[in-house]
């Protein structure tokens, strides 16, 4: 396995997991008034970055047709933020993306920037409403 599988693999297991969270976000804990830091905001939060950073050492990597900027008071749907990590593991998936490879530590960052987040979100499930959330080592996909 090349360097190239390897964080292929991780970007795609955080994506999985984030994906998951917002999937079982019910509405009350998706904008919740006593959060400072609505669930829905975090999750696009963690998407933008990846996103942005991915932009930034992937040759190919595209624009999001679908982003428009979060306001307060008009929390972005699931449907939105699920579309967009689609959007995301399809760039990763796609032939035309090369990790620069210089851009290694950065790629490494936005992993473990996407799984802090994934993680304050499945903690907020968890002790909010009980809910199971799993653990994603790995995906391992061939290029489409």
């Amino acid at each position: 396995m090349d360097l190239q599988q390897v964080t292929r693999s991780q970007q795609l297991a955080a994506l999985k997991m984030l994906k998951e969270a917002i999937v079982k976000c019910p509405p009350e804990v998706w904008d919740a008034p006593e959060d400072s830091d609505r669930f829905w905001f975090k999750a696009h939060h963690a998407l933008y970055w990846a996103h942005r950073h991915l932009r930034a050492t992937h040759r190919g990597f595209g624009s999001w047709k679908g982003h428009r900027r979060p306001r307060p008071g008009a929390p972005t749907s699931k449907d939105e933020l699920i579309a967009y990590a689609e959007f995301i593991e399809d760039q990763l998936l796609s032939t035309g993306v090369i990790l620069r490879q210089e851009k290694l530590e950065q790629e490494i960052a936005d992993i473990r920037h996407i799984q802090q987040h994934t993680g304050e979100l499945f903690e907020r499930l968890g002790s909010r409403k009980g809910t199971i959330l799993h653990w994603t080592e790995h995906v391992r996909r061939k290029p489409k």
